[in-house]
């Protein structure tokens, strides 16, 4: 068992495989993509622009590209400054946070 996965080693890194592929793949198709509570990555146009070489002095062209942006969600910037504890080893932040959600009472007034 790996940290909470009721699973092989392999078919945990299989499972991680596959995740890492598809947003690499969403993010470079120009795709924004948002793990709840943990963040966004999305691929950005940077121009052409002119810089300096540092050494030389010399004026260089910098073509036209992509960034990759990540902009870390609520949860995971409130426990990086530590506002938020951080759930022990091999518990979910964001599962955690969805069960709190979830056992609020929600009403369910049908007329």
């Amino acid at each position: 068992m790996i940290n909470g996965f009721a699973g092989t080693e392999s078919a945990a890194a299989e499972a991680l495989e596959a995740v890492l592929d598809t947003l690499v793949r969403r993010v470079l198709d120009g795709d924004a993509v948002s793990v709840t509570e943990f963040g966004r990555l999305q691929a950005v146009h940077t121009p052409a622009r002119r810089a300096r070489n540092p050494q030389t002095g010399e004026g260089v062209l910098v073509p036209a590209g992509r960034r990759i942006v990540f902009r870390p969600g609520t949860a995971f910037t409130a426990m990086a400054r530590g506002e938020r504890p951080v759930p022990e080893a091999g518990r979910s932040a964001v599962r955690r946070l969805r069960r709190a959600r979830n056992a609020q009472p929600v009403s369910r007034d049908h007329k």
